[in-house]
């Protein structure tokens, strides 16, 4: 009952501030244009260049993909800043719930949300053809990335003018998963260390253990560092 009274309340949280309400919904519309490129706008060019977009498929849907987890990333973040200013974090976390049941309520709804939208882009895109449990994988990835965006706006930030400002900075980490194109075996060896670059490597080989098992390593780092700061900055 505690859950679904907090799920409501988010939700009203969300459509009150236009910002926010809009980054909920922008992953469908993002969506909806790529999936309009890939029926008239990729054959078009391909009938009148010869370009052949299909070895950039990858890229395309890891940026699909990250750009989805990072919207819904933003509206974590802008919660917990309003929730901290309003001190209601606090009283939040003096419920039965506790401070740890608070985090994992902030960070799951906006990351069930990425779930479904990775869903809804599997069901939609036909640009690359993956196993099942590589979906299943990357549904989960993407859950995470949402949690590691909120985290890294709250633990930046101040107040949500200056994490608008923080968004736009981190909307830079999709860069990562794109490092392979430009051949430079630094920046591709700087990118390891960085979620984005993984999304693309599973896309690219999914039937890779190596690349699925560091994919999964590095989220999990990133999310538990980023988790341990929000637990020494609040006590």
């Amino acid at each position: 009952m505690i859950q679904i009274t907090l799920f409501r309340n988010d939700i009203k949280q969300i459509l009150r501030d236009p910002v926010m309400a809009m980054l909920l919904v922008a992953p469908l519309l993002l969506i909806s244009v790529f999936k309009i490129l890939e029926v008239f706008l990729i054959p078009f060019v391909a009938l009148k260049t010869g370009f052949d977009v299909m070895p950039y498929a990858p890229c395309i849907f890891s940026f699909i993909l990250l750009m989805n987890s990072g919207m819904l990333g933003i509206v974590t973040g802008f919660m917990m800043l309003d929730e901290r200013d309003g001190n209601i974090a606090q009283l939040l976390e003096i419920t039965p719930m506790g401070r740890s049941g608070y985090l994992i309520n902030r960070l799951s709804f906006a990351s069930i949300l990425s779930v479904l939208y990775c869903v809804v882009s599997f069901a939609v895109f036909g640009l690359v053809n993956l196993p099942f449990y590589s979906k299943m994988l990357l549904c989960f990835l993407s859950a995470i990335y949402t949690a590691i965006i909120g985290l890294l706006i709250f633990s930046g930030a101040d107040d949500k003018v200056k994490g608008l400002t923080y968004a736009k900075g981190l909307n830079a980490l999709v860069l990562f998963a794109f490092t392979d194109l430009f051949a430079l075996s630094w920046l591709t060896f700087l990118s390891w260390f960085f979620p984005p670059y993984w999304i693309t490597m599973m896309i690219k080989s999914p039937q890779s253990f190596f690349v699925n098992s560091l994919a999964f390593i590095i989220h999990v780092v990133w999310l538990g560092v980023l988790i341990f700061r929000y637990g020494r900055r609040e006590s």
